[in-house]
């Protein structure tokens, strides 16, 4: 039993929190996926250039996500501590996540509290592998060279 005392409830609310997650994440994959094929258009790439550029930006999401999830010392714990280094956790939203959140299947559950919930920047992370993945299928599933 979990602490909640209801069987279930912990393996429950890690789903919920990796359903939320995947919904910012391909929301955050649909959006680059726009932008880069416009970018491209704009450039004169073709569906070369929305590749190039979904790989660019996944790689550079990639970075700002392992620059935020970086701990500043070695004694601080991102979990223990907010960003002013007080007992409260980091917790706020981005406005784009209110966004996802309104979107199915995340809009018919509820969700578990923020604190049980990936922070933002692991679901930055997860998404610029989700967008390094959509580049790698525009390469390998679609034929795009």
């Amino acid at each position: 039993m979990s602490s909640s005392g209801r069987p279930g409830a912990g393996l429950q609310t890690y789903a919920l929190a990796v359903l939320d997650a995947v919904t910012f994440s391909l929301a955050v994959t649909g959006v680059t996926l726009v932008a880069a094929v416009f970018l491209s258009i704009g450039s004169g790439g073709g569906a070369v250039g929305a590749k190039v550029f979904m790989f660019v930006i996944g790689w550079l999401m990639m970075a700002y996500a392992v620059v935020r999830l970086w701990p500043s010392s070695p004694d601080s714990d991102p979990e223990q501590s907010g960003p002013s280094g007080s007992p409260i956790p980091e917790t706020h939203e981005i406005r784009f996540q209110r966004v996802t959140r309104a979107l199915p299947p995340v809009r018919w559950v509820t969700l578990p509290p923020p604190e049980h919930r990936l922070r933002v920047p692991a679901q930055l992370f997860l998404s610029s592998v989700f967008v390094l993945g959509a580049s790698f299928l525009l390469e390998v599933g679609l034929g795009v060279q």
